[in-house]
């Protein structure tokens, strides 16, 4: 070793080393040299070396920062103790021909050309922050390496004994997705368009064969909370990256079905932000401005702030025959700022504010075979849906010291609603058709708090990353429900812009039409009280054992204004585990096992007056997950779902009551898989198949062995995207995709099926200077024709037809 303690030995390198180190930008760590002989614990798992590098930088507090290309296609060895940086960055870095010096308080890689001679590489200096890795990836890649959503800590994937897909902002860029649904399309085990085009906005999907359009929302870790049509709605443009945990979840979430958990992960305040001014324009009058603009105040990158914002003003492919159109208005404005006191310490402050204002339902006839028609049966003169939204909260992270960390996030939401929706009632002709007026006015306040400690210490050779955690969700709603008879509507000759009375209690017309709904008016409350415990324990370089618990207690108050009723109060409370056994290898494959659980509490009451049994729902899955290198990423999983105390009808004697009994019970089983990769800097692709058996194993409703409706057995989707970076097409990036939904089942008792469709997508953008870029995607690039669900024969959902959008965005 050379007599310079602060110089490492010259490390000989292979002619692979050699091409790379000739190509790389340079890593910099910006410290001092005592922090390089301060002994720290360090944990790395063998691993592609950029992730080893980030990981050391976070456990010696080193501000590391590298490019992609000096360290492509390199593996890390692993390395654990007590030890200096100096000589964990030595064995980091041994055999990758990657040398590095100290001057003053900088210290920077070389590369070695030959045994003898070196290169000194420019650097590049981005300052360190507290945000979490999975939250500043994605920017250049579809493939994730990172994600807090599986386990509430900053896991790599490979390592989480669960499915788990992510989708980062580049693939929604260069996919065009305007909305988080669109944003889904590509995920495996992901059904999207529930309700076909849906101008209200709502994220209808279903994961693993179950509705996950309410339970399964979260925004940055906490749960969207919903009641009745007040649901918050996530603006696609504000998020930085989506991700997909598949399987009961409810060890670390809370209430939820089966399906998963839809973690929207917002943008937040970056040290380098790259600002930006966008306009959009499309079919369907589509006319739309965004910007995202951000960065920091100080030199040292104490305070940072953005500030994302939109405003769209367009018409949806709905339109009434006179000529009206459906339209979909939009505001958005979500303001970010983060205070960083020291390296331990960050606060950021979030906020959003949204107002929608669309055309409501989109509720078309159906023709008895299952097929959706361009006949509208609301009326504009009626159907309209108004929200206004917004929430205020804070994520707040401390490192005591190398073992103890303590993390709270906090939210607090508000959403109102005014709703009318003209809808079919009942056919009195083939062609005449009765309807019912409603009018829903929704107003709820929410608050949620997530508690987490976690610690890192190990038990002799066994490491622990323990997470301890007390969570309290709470909401009020303030909901209303009014109908009364609207005109008929004549299929072969419909009219509109007809007057309809406001509906109210007084012009409720009990027993007129059986599809009529009686007025509702009520007040409720919701608290719930959650304490959770998990522990990733890694007995040695390869085994992984994940345990977690947790408890949950839900109190549930409603007053009914309508009956002036005594109050009801519903507690429902239940323990949930999980447990996952994961093997890592030193060349990227991990295979795994996992058990799960997950809750749900179910809303009315039983016979009696007395609250339903929750729902349940246990899983087992076992899965491999492959990350040879940071650019690709392949999983495949199986799993067996089987969703307990599901609602039916109480039959007793062999005569029905008229009341449900939480005895029902649907299984789900399969398989999934999905490939992430970017072969080199021009190609991108992923591809993703799912095969889903669900069935109704326990029913008293006359359907028990029949698929769910509005679930397909298989469904499949590729996506490929090229991006020039030479010749006379450098700047432009090309991309084409397909997706494949199979048949589904229209309604419970499987009398009538929809058909199966596959749809192309599109998209390109030209850089046509430093700071101006040209885009244009299509979706439905064919104008495919089809029904995307049913909820009865006669009611049917069209599918999203060929939307184009153009862009023109300018960046500095």
């Amino acid at each position: 070793m050379s007599s310079n303690p602060l110089r490492p030995p010259v490390l000989r390198s292979s002619p692979l080393a050699r091409l790379i180190s000739a190509a790389a930008l340079g890593i910099t760590l910006g410290t001092c040299g005592q922090a390089m002989a301060a002994p720290v614990r360090v944990d790395i798992p063998a691993q592609p070396l950029s992730s080893a590098l980030i990981t050391l930088g976070q456990q010696a507090n080193l501000q590391i920062v590298f490019n992609q290309s000096q360290v492509q296609n390199l593996r890390s060895t692993p390395i654990s103790g007590e030890m200096e940086p100096r000589d964990a960055l030595n064995t980091l870095l041994q055999n990758s021909g990657i040398r590095y010096q100290v001057s003053g308080d900088q210290v920077t890689l070389l590369a070695a050309i030959d045994a003898g001679d070196t290169i000194n590489l420019p650097t590049q200096t981005i300052q360190r922050s507290q945000a979490q890795t999975s939250e500043t990836e994605g920017q250049n890649t579809y493939v994730p390496k990172y994600s807090t959503s599986g386990s509430k800590t900053e896991t790599p994937i490979i390592e989480t004994p669960q499915s788990i897909s992510v989708v980062t902002r580049k693939q929604m860029d260069d996919q065009g997705a305007k909305t988080v649904t669109e944003a889904l399309r590509y995920v495996p085990g992901v059904k999207v368009e529930g309700y076909g085009v849906d101008p209200k906005g709502f994220d209808w999907l279903y994961i693993r064969g179950f509705n996950g359009q309410a339970t399964s929302d979260y925004k940055d870790g906490l749960r969207q909370q919903s009641n009745d049509y007040a649901l918050f709605r996530t603006e696609s443009y504000g998020v930085d990256r989506i991700d997909v945990v598949r399987g009961p979840s409810s060890t670390l979430f809370g209430q939820g079905d089966a399906g998963g958990v839809i973690n929207r992960v917002m943008k937040k305040p970056e040290a380098d932000h790259v600002n930006e001014v966008q306009v959009e324009g499309g079919n369907f009058d589509r006319k739309q401005g965004q910007f995202d603009l951000g960065g920091s105040l100080d030199p040292e990158n104490k305070y940072m702030w953005r500030v994302v914002g939109l405003a769209r003003n367009s018409n949806t492919q709905l339109e009434y025959s006179d000529g009206h159109e459906v339209k979909d208005d939009r505001l958005y404005i979500a303001p970010s700022f983060t205070w960083t006191p020291n390296d331990d310490t960050s606060l950021t402050l979030l906020g959003s504010v949204l107002q929608d204002r669309n055309g409501g339902s989109a509720f078309v006839y159906s023709t008895p075979n299952g097929h959706a028609s361009n006949t509208l049966l609301g009326d504009h003169s009626f159907n309209h849906f108004d929200q206004d939204q917004y929430d205020v909260g804070y994520e707040f992270k401390h490192r005591f010291n190398d073992t103890w960390q303590f993390r709270q996030n906090l939210r607090y939401g508000q959403v109102d609603v005014k709703f009318n929706n003209l809808r079919p009632a009942l056919f009195v002709t083939p062609t005449l058709v009765a309807r019912t007026a409603d009018r829903f006015e929704d107003h709820l306040d929410t608050f949620n708090v997530d508690n987490q400690f976690q610690a890192d210490f190990n038990t002799g050779s066994i490491k622990h990353t323990v997470l301890m955690g007390v969570d309290y969700a709470w909401q009020d709603v303030d909901a209303s429900r009014y109908s009364n008879l609207g005109p008929f509507l004549d299929i072969n000759n419909p009219v509109y812009g007809v007057s309809i009375p406001r509906p109210s209690e007084e012009n409720f017309n009990v027993g007129l039409l059986p599809t009529q709904r009686p007025p509702i008016s009520y007040n409720q409350s919701m608290s719930q009280l959650g304490g959770y415990l998990q522990d990733q324990i890694k007995f040695d370089e390869n085994w992984l054992l994940t345990l977690g618990g947790r408890y949950d207690y839900v109190h549930t108050n409603l007053d009914n204004n309508i009956t002036a009723s005594a109050s009801q109060n519903a507690v429902a409370n239940d323990f949930t585990g999980h447990i996952g056994l994961t093997y890592l290898t030193s060349f990227g494959l991990a295979p795994y096992v996992s058990y799960a659980e997950s809750f749900l509490p179910n809303s009315g009451v039983a016979n009696g007056g007395s609250p339903f049994e929750p729902s349940e729902a246990k899983q087992w899955e076992a899965g491999i997950k492959y990350q040879p290198t940071d650019d690709v990423l392949m999983t495949l999983a199986a799993f067996e779902i089987t969703k307990s105390n599901v609602l039916t009808a109480e039959v007793i004697n062999g005569v029905s009551t008229g009341f449900s009994t939480a005895q029902g019970e649907v299984k789900s089983h399969g398989i999934e898989a999905e490939i992430k990769a970017r072969l080199n800097e021009n190609w991108d692709v992923l591809a993703s198949y799912t095969y889903d058996q669900v069935k109704i194993t326990k029913s008293n409703n006359g359907d028990e062995g029949n698929r769910p409706f509005n679930v397909p057995k298989q469904m499949a989707s590729g996506w490929v995207n090229y991006s020039f970076h030479s010749g006379v097409l450098d700047g432009l990036s090309l991309g084409g995709g397909a997706r494949y939904t199979g048949s589904l089942y229209g309604d419970n008792a499987n009398t009538y099926h929809i058909d199966a469709y596959t749809l192309f997508d599109a998209g390109a953008s030209y850089k046509l200077s430093k700071n101006v870029t040209l885009g244009l995607n299509a979706q439905n690039l064919l104008n495919e024709t089809y029904v995307a669900s049913c909820d009865d024969i006669n009611s049917c959902y069209p599918g999203m037809k060929r939307t184009v959008v153009g862009s023109a965005k300018y960046s500095w």
